[in-house]
């Protein structure tokens, strides 16, 4: 079994990793995920440099374990958003997903990207009959908008929709491709981690592990922010994790599918193998990881037969109101984040609404996209926040999961002995925000489960917002 990412199979074609860079770049794009990608595949002909980084490979991370599904079938989002704001809004979001698929197939067309684009049979299903009214609403408001939807009957759920217009791909091979087309139009870094913004003399300083970085406008588009100020993202945003199994089932069909009930199951295929996901949680709500992981792969086992070949987890940022941050957020800074599991199609239309804005100044959806928006639900549901990251770091407290945890000096250390008798002692607390950590035994990562940053057992930084490694005293 491959406790990795089945995408990750998928080798890349280039290194560009760099010991040093202090430079100067009209437009400097940190993360290079599918919205980085992206973004520097629109401004590869700018007139100006612009440069991408990223502080692991292109792709990696959580671009990499997605499931890769680019539908405009999310759940009840529609009816969600209606509900949150009014009917207008949730055709405009509806609207900027139909757009979003549209670029993608445009993007992977114009160029002849292999990427294994395919449509594919979406399906949205209740398995509990309380949840049924969801369906049939959500089906509703799917055909006003102006798609044609099935009722999907199965004696495996209590009811289903389908919907035509969807698709999935390969993730890193689209990554690839764009990086082909762009690399001698834009300066591609790999494996620098940026840690800190400032502006002075006319120009953002961003400091890296590999020197300074100094541009006019600079895009964050990373996972997490790794800045608090000045939109608070970890006050309008909780993280959910998924845990993921892929395994061989001998044939392929052409659906995916996702369940709205409060215990996430969702499905795609990729050639003869499944991509299941399951438990899903906010992070705060439960930190034992390894049990969770666990139950997953018991799950598949059971469902389909056969042992996961692959295992990973996947991390969302799920905005409070349901809608992504994505534009400018001070004078040449701009932002995307917050994507609600939808990554694919939110992570292109970010790239296009963050391109719009530096080469026009105005994008059709910079206002229902504005990172610096405030409304009651974001307020509500902020507020309620608070609880549950106290609930977590109480938890955190006491709930270790390890082999043993000591004092010293009043401070709480984790320690965990490796299958060689090596002994990894870090201080269990987050360099972020200062949350308490716990330890996955699935992963062997000290996470945190406040925001969703992850260390490995020495204590160095593997995943934001998280800038520096743990403390050592």
């Amino acid at each position: 079994m491959n406790n990795k990412s089945i995408w990750e199979e998928e080798k890349r074609k280039y290194d560009f990793s760099s010991k040093k860079i202090e430079r100067d770049v009209d437009i400097l794009i940190i993360g290079g995920g599918i919205t980085g990608c992206t973004l520097a595949y629109f401004l590869k002909d700018y007139n100006g440099s612009v440069a991408l980084i990223d502080k692991g490979r292109f792709g990696s991370l959580i671009t990499a374990n997605t499931t890769a599904k680019i539908s405009y079938m999310q759940g009840i989002i529609y009816q969600t958003l209606e509900k949150l704001f009014n009917k207008d809004i949730a055709r405009f979001y509806y609207d900027s997903q139909i757009e979003a698929i549209s670029l993608i197939k445009e993007i992977i067309s114009t160029n002849n990207i292999d990427c294994n684009l395919e449509e594919n049979r979406s399906i949205i299903f209740a398995l509990d009959k309380k949840n049924v009214y969801k369906i049939e609403k959500e089906k509703r408001i799917l055909e006003d908008f102006g798609n044609d939807i099935k009722f999907v009957d199965s004696k495996d759920i209590a009811l289903g929709i389908e919907g035509k217009g969807n698709y999935v791909f390969h993730p890193i091979k689209y990554i690839n491709g764009i990086i082909d087309i762009i690399k001698e139009k834009v300066l591609l870094y790999e494996n620098v981690f940026a840690k800190n913004i400032s502006f002075r003399d006319g120009k953002y300083n961003v400091l890296t592990d590999k020197g300074i970085i100094r541009a006019k406008k600079v895009v964050v588009s990373t996972h997490y922010p790794f800045f608090l100020f000045p939109i608070f993202i970890p006050l309008k945003t909780y993280i959910k994790r998924e845990y993921v199994c892929a395994g061989e089932v001998g044939k392929k069909r052409d659906i995916s599918a996702v369940n709205i009930d409060d215990e996430l199951f969702s499905i795609r295929y990729y050639n003869n193998y499944l991509i299941y996901v399951s438990n899903k949680n906010r992070l705060t709500g439960n930190t034992n990881y390894s049990e969770l992981f666990q139950k997953s792969k018991d799950n598949f086992k059971t469902l389909f037969g056969v042992d996961p070949s692959y295992t990973f987890i996947n991390q969302d940022v799920m905005s409070n109101d349901s809608l992504p941050f994505i534009g400018k957020i001070r004078n040449d800074m701009y932002i995307a984040t917050g994507y609600n599991a939808w990554g694919m199609t939110n992570g292109v239309i970010a790239s296009k609404v963050i391109y719009d804005l530096i080469t026009t100044g105005k994008s059709d959806y910079s206002n229902l996209f504005n990172p610096n928006r405030n409304n009651f639900g974001l307020f509500f549901m902020s507020f309620l926040g608070t609880f549950h990251y106290a609930k977590a770091y109480v938890q955190s407290l006491w709930k270790k999961n390890i082999p043993q945890y000591i004092k010293i000096d009043n401070m709480l250390y984790g320690v965990y002995v490796d299958d060689d008798d090596k002994k990894h002692i870090v201080k269990l607390i987050c360099p972020h925000m200062k949350c308490s950590l716990v330890f996955n035994a699935a992963d062997k990562t000290w996470d945190c489960p406040c925001h969703g940053s992850r260390f490995d057992l020495d204590g160095n930084i593997l995943e934001g917002p998280a800038v520096k490694n743990i403390s050592k005293n």
